[in-house]
């Protein structure tokens, strides 16, 4: 049996003009490891060099065989999650308590090369599960009380910034376009509130109470 929730939590900022909202699975706001922590605050540190999320869209390159790499946008993208229910007496023993996958998903897409044009918008919405899952997901557990991740194949790929020009030669020009990147970098607030918050720089900011 496979529990999905589709409930969503609109995410709003209060002080900055840029504040939009975001959905997340409750679960993800939810689960906690030995520490406290929440399973969607350690997701900032796994996704925060894969994807950046501006304007409710998320976007990551995905890295090609030949050539440029590949930038994807998704239209109101999302965390979902797929928990399994059934538990064998080897993962109790083992300390297994929550298991499952995780990944970001939207119904619409588009893609362009680098410094490209970007293609039409495609859609993903009838199995959006199936066409992101293993391009942007993790498989996950709780074990003794902590998160742990493995990628699945298609996350190795990607990340949120271009690889592709002249990594054996670095310019001015991949300078740039990294320090943007970073300014970029996903970070947790210490304010109580669940918060989302984007400045001019892109820079996301969310603010979680416990």
């Amino acid at each position: 049996m496979k529990l999905k929730i589709f409930s969503i939590l609109f995410l709003c900022g209060f002080t900055l003009s840029g504040a939009y909202s975001l959905q997340y699975n409750p679960f993800l706001l939810q689960t906690k490891d030995k520490k406290g922590e929440t399973l969607a605050r350690t997701l900032d540190k796994v996704y925060g060099d894969k994807i950046t999320v501006k304007n409710g869209r998320c976007y990551f390159f995905e890295k090609q065989a030949r050539g440029a790499d590949l930038e994807y946008e998704i239209d109101r993208c999302r965390m979902e999650s797929q928990q399994q229910t059934i538990y064998s007496q080897a993962d109790r023993l083992n300390g297994i308590e929550i298991k499952g996958t995780i990944w970001i998903e939207g119904n619409s897409y588009r893609t362009r090369p680098y410094s490209g044009e970007w293609s039409e918008w495609k859609s993903s919405e009838l199995f959006p599960g199936l066409h992101w899952r293993s391009r942007t997901g993790y498989n996950f557990e709780k074990r003794n009380g902590e998160f742990q991740f493995k990628p699945i194949s298609g996350i190795k790929n990607i990340r949120n910034k271009n690889g592709y020009i002249s990594e054996s030669k670095p310019n001015a020009t991949q300078s740039a376009h990294n320090n943007e990147s970073k300014s970029m970098a996903i970070q947790n607030g210490k304010e109580p509130g669940i918060v989302i918050r984007e400045s001019g720089s892109g820079k996301i900011v969310i603010q979680e109470s416990r």
